[in-house]
């Protein structure tokens, strides 16, 4: 595996993670961080509670570039999931 190069803006709520994609070469890969690892990672959220869906897009934008390091390093390391379709998925863990 090569490294992910984020070439485009596009991100989205599906009501589990916030989806994003890198590239590899020519394919387009499937990301995500899940919302417990946003909330833990950023202060703004509120940690209980339902929540707009554009909170955690301003979340996912604010720490975008952490963010995107992170999936470049589970990619690289060969850490994906192996069921659904989102290859690389951040998790608390994730984000250091």
């Amino acid at each position: 595996m090569r490294a992910l190069a984020f070439l485009e803006d596009s991100r989205h709520f599906d009501g589990g993670c916030v989806r994003f994609y890198g590239h590899d070469g020519e394919q387009r890969v499937a990301c995500g961080i899940t919302l417990a690892a946003l909330k833990e990672h950023d202060p703004h959220l509120p940690r209980h509670g339902l929540l707009p869906a554009e909170l955690f897009l301003e979340a996912f934008d604010r720490h975008q570039v952490a963010i995107h390091d992170a999936a470049r390093r589970k990619y690289a390391c060969g850490e994906c999931e192996l069921e659904g379709d989102v290859l690389v998925l951040l998790h608390r863990r994730d984000l250091g």
